[in-house]
């Protein structure tokens, strides 16, 4: 039987956090249908072209998907914490690309340096907010805490002091075993796993969506539309309890986003009332 939105509808309801990981099978679903409904002139070249750079991306970032799905699941957090950064950049990549399809993707067919990408992550994070956020001030405390994503998945991938040292706490098992290849996780640890899969989801969806609006039918975007709908509420009413991985400062943030972020935490979570869909 196949699964739809609508039949998590009850899983939503009993507050079930395996809700994410049926979530995952439908964001997944979308990528093996990416080139149904395509509204594509097959005469026009330049889009053409443009297809075929966003289906190399769509492909690494399923690729990445998957992967970081089954490192979460087997309980290995660094490498899922590290192929979630790739696939945060990859999508991010081509929701850049997407702002201007035919320019950007001939800008990456010709790019030819090898220590350098086309474009900087903060610029495209910052180029992403300026076109989906209207409000100057909104825009800036959003942008901030878009990019925090990347800076959270890669304390990981580039093991932070603090993060590699909580990841690999002596204190879960035996000194010798420490030293074994196995899986680094414990109970303590799985809102942080589904946290990570959150991300990895929610960035994936969202390189998906940005591909369909430029070239599928609108039958494709709305049922990502509501998929998106569905994510969001998950995240908003299933609360995570994740464990403090990285340390910061008002003087690594600014003061002015520290502040920011001290009002987001103080506020009280929203709590779960009648059916979300």
């Amino acid at each position: 039987m196949e699964l739809n939105i609508h039949d998590l509808q009850l899983l939503v309801n009993q507050n079930n956090k395996l809700v994410y990981k049926t979530i995952y099978d439908l964001i997944e679903k979308e990528y093996e249908n990416a080139l149904d409904g395509l509204v594509i002139d097959i005469d026009d070249e330049l889009r053409s072209k443009t297809i075929g750079t966003c289906g190399i991306y769509l492909s690494s970032i399923v690729e990445l998907l998957h992967t970081t799905k089954q490192l979460i699941e087997n309980g290995f957090i660094e490498s899922a914490g590290s192929t979630s950064a790739a696939l945060w950049e990859r999508s991010l990549t081509l929701r850049k690309i997407m702002l201007d399809p035919g320019n950007n993707s001939q800008i990456h067919v010709e790019h030819a340096k090898f220590k350098k990408t086309p474009w900087t992550i903060w610029n495209m994070v910052k180029e992403i907010s300026d076109k989906e956020i209207q409000e100057k001030e909104k825009r800036k405390n959003a942008c901030k805490l878009f990019y925090m994503q990347y800076s959270f998945l890669c304390s990981i991938k580039h093991g932070n002091p603090y993060t590699i040292s909580y990841l690999n706490r002596p204190d879960k098992s035996s000194i010798e075993a420490l030293f074994k290849v196995k899986p680094n996780d414990s109970f303590e640890d799985n809102d942080l796993k589904l946290y990570i899969l959150l991300i990895s989801m929610d960035i994936a969806l969202d390189a998906i969506l940005e591909y369909s609006k430029e070239y599928r039918k609108s039958n494709q975007v709305r049922a990502l539309k509501e998929i998106r709908s569905l994510l969001n509420r998950v995240a908003t009413y299933i609360p995570l309890d994740i464990a403090k991985i990285f340390i910061t400062s008002p003087e690594e943030m600014g003061k002015e986003f520290w502040e920011f972020l001290e009002k987001l935490d103080a506020e009280e979570s929203p709590r779960l009332f009648g059916p979300l869909l």
